[in-house]
């Protein structure tokens, strides 16, 4: 059986989602590459004309550390099928049980259930306490590796690893820049007509991960990120007077 390529760290890996402020917590991700160029042409799907069809993709749950393992990979599932152009396939309908992601699965498993992708991946829990997360994407068809990463997070931010791994695979898949690594900032409002209640929020572009920044003691308007995306600038109404 082929060996995957290793892991071999090549850089860091820049996050575009937006934070409150700098020192916000932001999960440490390092992208690990030194994979072999394809001998053929690789399953790539092409979104430059008509209605693409999505590709059909088989997400295992990543090993390791329970409902952590099983949380990032439907995170990973939820962010690709949202975009429309993936097809996650059934976990009820794979064939082989992967319980080693650091081997090359039985292609001809995933082939016979019509997957062109498959992502398979680990959670493991560090000495000083962090969460590596690492993935796998492999070209069924082809029968060979596609892209290899891994991350180091405080336990806290395991789906905010999730999102950048489905952006990693979009990415190698489309060529286009993922976006399920991204914030959304907004006015949440609450309460009766005549006591109405508006608080700053933010959460996830998938609507996860709610956090109110204001306490609806002041009206608040017009939300918007800083031109570094690491501040919220919004319009204030307190004692009637706007700042």
């Amino acid at each position: 059986m082929k060996r995957p390529a290793p892991f071999e760290a090549s850089g860091t890996l820049l996050s575009r989602r937006a934070l409150v402020t700098a020192g916000g917590g932001v999960a440490a991700a390092l992208a690990l590459g030194g994979l072999p160029a394809p001998a053929r042409a690789a399953l790539k799907l092409d979104i430059t004309s008509g209605t693409p069809q999505p590709i059909p993709i088989a997400i295992t749950d990543f090993i390791g550390e329970g409902e952590v393992g099983r949380g990032i990979s439907q995170v990973v599932s939820a962010d690709l099928k949202r975009s429309g152009l993936f097809a996650p396939i059934e976990p009820k309908a794979f064939v082989e049980n992967i319980t080693n992601p650091d081997q090359a699965p039985r292609f001809q498993d995933w082939r016979v259930i019509n997957a062109q992708g498959l992502v398979t991946g680990r959670v493991t829990r560090q000495g000083d306490g962090r969460l590596k997360a690492e993935f796998r994407l492999w070209d069924v068809f082809a029968g060979q590796q596609l892209l290899g990463q891994q991350y180091f997070t405080q336990p806290e931010n395991w789906r905010r690893v999730a999102h950048i791994i489905a952006d990693a695979i979009y990415e190698r898949l489309t060529g286009e820049k993922g976006y399920f690594d991204t914030r959304i900032v907004f006015i949440d409002e609450s309460g009766s007509k005549e006591r109405r209640i508006k608080r700053l929020a933010i959460m996830d572009q998938d609507g996860a991960e709610v956090k109110y920044l204001t306490r609806g003691d002041d009206l608040v308007l017009t939300p918007r990120f800083s031109p570094t995306s690491q501040e919220i600038t919004y319009m204030s109404y307190g004692r009637a007077d706007p700042r």
